[in-house]
């Protein structure tokens, strides 16, 4: 099925690894113009870029830093001026925080990390949707997806509450950008990633766990990222006209109670 990205203007964040990379790719092969963002990783994000001119796409590699709006008003201002406007935000970045301020119990934790992560993951994507919607407005088909993750609805100890926190006020940002960019036709969107792989393994749960892990999910299945990326460029399709402010979880299902 054509899902009509040639020649779309594309712009995911966070593109140089993991969900990003795969969906970045996955745009090339349907032929889009695809700018991808880093932030400390310039020699991932361009291996990435040229991966993407491999499969058939236009790359683009522009630097942006969620805690530093100014990065972010430069990254989109570049990307439209490259391109001549913008059809497609995938807004994939994330900023975990310092793993020092990490704690266990939620009374340790410090201000100063909490609001680190909360700007970076919250204010910093509302920051990306204020830089982009002036361009999607313009789109004939503009299309906005944030990927967030099961904890925001699910939770996690070890200290991952800042985190999901911040991913679960994008579903409340989602719900109310849907009125004002849907007036101008923009399709706005969640994404919410569980336990993902890549090439059948995950980056900290070993491969003797994941076995056991995955019989604990309904679809008796974990995602790999590229099923992230199908799942994002269903959504941004120019073919996709009324899905509008729904959470799409690519989980694998529920757990199973034990």
């Amino acid at each position: 099925m054509d899902l009509g990205f040639k020649d779309v203007a594309v712009l995911v964040t966070g593109g140089s690894s993991g969900i990003g990379r795969a969906t970045a790719v996955a745009y090339g092969r349907e032929g889009a113009r695809v700018a991808i963002t880093y932030n400390s990783r310039k020699d991932a994000a361009e291996t990435v870029a040229e991966e993407i001119e491999a499969a058939g796409g236009t790359a683009y590699v522009v630097p942006l830093d969620l805690s530093a709006p100014e990065t972010i008003a430069a990254a989109v201002a570049s990307t439209v001026e490259h391109w001549g406007g913008l059809d497609a935000v995938v807004a994939n970045a994330v900023d975990w925080g310092p793993h020092d301020g990490r704690t266990d119990k939620v009374e340790d934790a410090s201000p100063e990390w909490w609001t680190r992560i909360v700007r970076a993951n919250l204010e910093g994507n509302m920051h990306l949707a204020q830089q982009v919607a002036p361009a999607l407005r313009q789109s004939a088909h503009g299309r906005l997806v944030l990927v967030s993750t099961d904890l925001a609805e699910r939770g996690m100890g070890g200290g991952a509450w800042a985190y999901g926190a911040a991913k679960a006020g994008l579903h409340g940002l989602a719900a109310s950008l849907q009125h004002d960019l849907g007036a101008d036709g923009v399709l706005v969107n969640v994404v919410l990633p569980g336990i993902t792989l890549e090439h059948g393994e995950h980056r900290i749960i070993p491969r003797a766990a994941l076995d056991k892990i995955t019989a604990g999910f309904t679809a008796r299945h974990l995602p790999d990222v590229s099923e992230l990326a199908d799942a994002i460029l269903f959504l941004t399709s120019p073919r996709t006209k009324a899905v509008q402010g729904q959470l799409l979880r690519v989980t694998g299902g529920h757990m199973i109670p034990a």
